[in-house]
């Protein structure tokens, strides 16, 4: 009798232990599954339009598009329109006071060209695709390309140092009280096309060289007080000249 109770005993203890195990064993599976659900919401990536088109907008029946370049020859004034409606990225505009890309203001500029004020930025967006024309509103400067920095790992020009500079009038404001630039300006080659004729040419080839450097008008170390050269690390594109 006595063992008969012990066996039923060790039965009971085994069978409590099974449902305790069951009911802890729930809680646990819900939790999985939470912790799945929020690792798929957060690993899933954010939507793209991947078929977004180049920023535009529509002014008096004009298609004017976003040539890549800041207006520096504006630094204020008042704005001439704004532009109240937005439509989607993959598409271009096709009614006055339309954008593809948000509400901004603008400004007329000259023949085909629009100054759009975005974010506290002046660019520049024009109707058609002509450098000729689009580089007169770039700040930019001239000088003679006297070293070309090589970089071997990297097997790439990184920087040029230009000397003799000239700066047209009209953009001598980006050097601050900078009038006469007896030294040296450094720039930096990032993702910077070097051309001649509008044909890309190896940067290596062009010391020597007389260039103009069109930039978005930012420029380094140009107070009086600094000791460091004048750098421009956001330039467009360096023209060869001869």
């Amino acid at each position: 009798m006595k063992k008969f109770l012990l066996i039923l005993m060790s039965l009971l203890i085994v069978m409590s232990a099974f449902a305790c195990q069951k009911q802890n064993d729930a809680p646990n599976e819900k939790s999985d599954a939470n912790e799945t659900n929020q690792t798929n919401e957060i690993d899933e990536p954010d939507h793209t339009d991947e078929g977004a088109l180049i920023p535009a907008v529509m002014v008096d029946g004009k298609l004017y598009k976003d040539t890549g370049c800041l207006n520096n020859l504006v630094t204020c004034g008042t704005m001439d329109g704004k532009i109240e409606k937005v439509v989607p990225t993959s598409e271009f505009p096709k009614n006055d006071g339309e954008s593809n890309f948000d509400k901004c203001e603008y400004q007329y500029a000259g023949d085909g060209f629009l100054t759009v004020y975005y974010e506290g930025k002046y660019l520049l967006f024009s109707t058609g695709d002509i450098w000729d024309e689009t580089k007169k509103y770039v700040a930019n400067f001239t000088g003679t390309v006297e070293e070309v920095v090589y970089d071997e790992s990297a097997k790439a020009a990184t920087m040029l140092r230009i000397k003799d500079i000239e700066v047209p009038k009209e953009f001598k404001y980006v050097f601050g009280k900078n009038t006469e630039y007896p030294n040296p300006f450094l720039v930096k080659l990032d993702n910077v096309v070097v051309q001649k004729d509008r044909e890309p040419i190896d940067a290596k080839e062009i010391e020597g060289k007389k260039v103009t450097v069109y930039f978005d008008g930012t420029a380094h170390n140009t107070e009086l007080t600094s000791s460091a050269l004048i750098t421009i690390d956001s330039a467009y594109e360096v023209e060869v000249l001869d």
